[in-house]
């Protein structure tokens, strides 16, 4: 039977802000038991703070856990992610992520992992670049949409919940693409696609949750909660 394709989006918090074990937690029930596990940093210059806490986390609860440092060569990528059970993205600059993973020797090697089943994690921008555009703040410019990597087609946006300025501008862009999709992730919460679709969401905190927002025709916005996600 195909293998499902999956996408686990924290809109902040997690394993490398040293909160909310809980969103780990839930991502271990995703993969197999005693998993091979990886981090990759790229979107914060491999911050060594990050992957030790990546490192502390997971080391009783995976059979290895490693971490791919910047500039590896596409060789090293490809036999890195030969049995990788999940990866985690660690949050910091989106375009930059973007702009490596998008990479002609990187991308081809990444898409054939995911397509074989091993799950993409990450935070902020680990978590978001996997979509069709990005409410980001990457490059000082402000809040704007940038073009993502189009595994699941939609905007997204995370910090949701903790910068109450992205709200206002998400919508906007929203606005500005009549019939557009999009979701909004709150820090401490998972955003599950499976197959390129969200499918549901988990909370490591009260109150907290994920948005599915739609654009009509005439750009008018509707704003729902993301059903819970359902683990097997």
């Amino acid at each position: 039977m195909p293998t499902d394709k999956i996408i686990l989006t924290f809109g902040g918090g997690g394993v490398t802000h040293g909160c909310d074990p809980e969103l780990e937690d839930f991502s271990l029930r995703i993969v197999p038991p005693r998993p091979n596990l990886g981090y990759i940093g790229w979107a914060n210059e491999d911050d060594a703070l990050r992957i030790t806490r990546f490192y502390d986390r997971f080391a009783d609860h995976a059979r290895e856990v490693s971490h791919l440092p910047m500039g590896a060569p596409p060789k090293a990528l490809n036999d890195w992610l030969a049995d990788k059970d999940m990866v985690y993205f660690g949050g910091g600059r989106s375009d930059a992520l973007i702009a490596a993973l998008s990479d002609d020797a990187t991308w081809p090697v990444l898409r054939a992992a995911y397509d074989r089943g091993c799950v993409l994690a990450g935070v902020s921008a680990g978590g978001v670049c996997w979509y069709d555009w990005i409410l980001s703040d990457s490059g000082g410019q402000g809040y704007r949409p940038i073009v993502g990597l189009s595994l699941v087609k939609s905007g997204v946006c995370p910090h949701f919940s903790s910068e109450a300025a992205r709200q206002p501008a998400f919508q906007q862009a929203m606005t500005e693409r009549p019939g557009a999709r999009g979701y909004a992730v709150d820090d401490g919460v998972c955003l599950v696609a499976v197959n390129g679709v969200p499918r549901g969401h988990f909370s490591a905190r009260a109150g907290h949750a994920a948005y599915a927002l739609r654009s009509d025709a005439d750009g008018r916005i509707s704003q729902s909660v993301v059903p819970r996600f359902q683990t097997a």
